[in-house]
C-alpha cells in the first residue's frame, strides 16, 4: 500500500504512518503558496479506483504508483499558484457523490458525475474542510458546506477549524487531517486537544470507523491523507 502525505507533518506521526504502508512524501513545491505546497489535495484527486493527478503534480509521486500498477490519469490542467486555480483538484468524490465548487473549471473531474450525484458548495478548498467517514456522515470545517450536505439529507458534524494547526495561517481545517483506510480514521493529531473532541469521537465511532491518533498534540492540517 502507498501513502501520499505532507513532509512537513510531525515527526511522531510521520514514523507511525511509516509503520502501515510505503509513504511518498510530498516536497514544497513552487506551484502553490507555501501553506499548501505540500498537500496531497492540492495535486491529487482521489475517487475509489483511480487517481486524478493535475498536469504538474511531482514525477517522484506518480512514477512509483504507476510502476505498481495503480490508475493515475493525468490532468489537462495545472494546480495553480494562487486561488481558485490552486483548488481546482480539490473535490472529494465517494461512490455516490463528487462534492466540490463548480464555478472552479475542471473538465478533468466530469467524468465522475456519471452515476455520482454533483453537489455544488462555495467552498473552493473542498477536500480540505471535508471528510466522508461511512454510513452517509461527514465531518466538514465549512458552515457552506455543512448547509449543502444537510439539504441533501445527509449526516454532518461541524467541526470547528480553531486550534487546527496550518502553519503560516491563523488555522486548518478537519478534512485536511484526516485519511481512511479500511475502517479506521487516520487523524494527524489528537481529539483531546480538540473543544469538541468527545463529539468529534462519538460521530466517528458511530459512523461505524476507528480512529488511530498519529501523534499527541494538536490536530494538523496536511492536506489530507491519501491511502491507495
Amino acid at each position: 500500500m502507498y501513502i501520499l502525505a505532507d513532509s512537513r507533518m510531525p515527526m511522531e506521526a510521520k514514523n507511525e504512518l511509516e509503520k502501515i504502508g510505503t509513504v511518498l512524501w510530498i516536497e514544497e513545491a513552487h506551484q502553490a503558496y507555501p501553506a499548501i505546497s505540500c498537500h496531497p489535495d492540492i495535486f491529487f484527486c482521489q475517487a475509489e479506483d483511480e487517481l486524478l493527478a493535475a498536469k504538474n503534480a511531482p514525477r517522484k509521486i506518480i512514477d512509483p504508483l504507476q510502476e505498481n500498477g495503480i490508475k493515475v490519469t493525468k490532468g489537462i490542467l495545472d494546480a495553480g499558484s494562487k486561488y481558485p486555480e490552486s483548488a481546482r483538484f480539490n473535490t472529494l468524490i465517494t461512490n455516490q457523490f463528487v462534492i466540490r465548487n463548480t464555478k472552479i473549471e475542471n473538465p478533468d473531474l466530469e467524468k465522475f458525475y456519471e452515476n455520482r450525484k454533483l453537489i455544488h458548495v462555495s467552498q473552493g478548498y473542498t477536500r480540505c474542510n471535508l471528510i466522508h467517514l461511512k454510513n452517509d456522515a461527514f465531518l466538514t470545517s465549512d458552515r457552506s458546506i455543512e448547509k449543502q450536505l444537510l439539504l441533501n439529507g445527509l449526516d454532518v458534524l461541524f467541526v470547528h477549524p480553531d486550534k487546527i494547526m496550518l502553519p503560516t495561517v491563523n488555522h486548518g481545517f478537519i478534512g485536511g487531517c484526516c485519511g481512511i483506510y479500511d475502517d479506521t480514521l487516520y487523524l494527524i493529531g489528537s481529539l483531546d486537544f480538540h473543544a469538541q473532541g468527545d463529539e468529534i469521537r462519538h460521530f466517528i465511532l458511530n459512523s461505524g470507523l476507528k480512529i488511530k491518533e498519529l501523534y499527541h498534540g494538536n490536530l494538523w492540517d496536511g492536506g489530507g491523507i491519501f491511502f491507495i
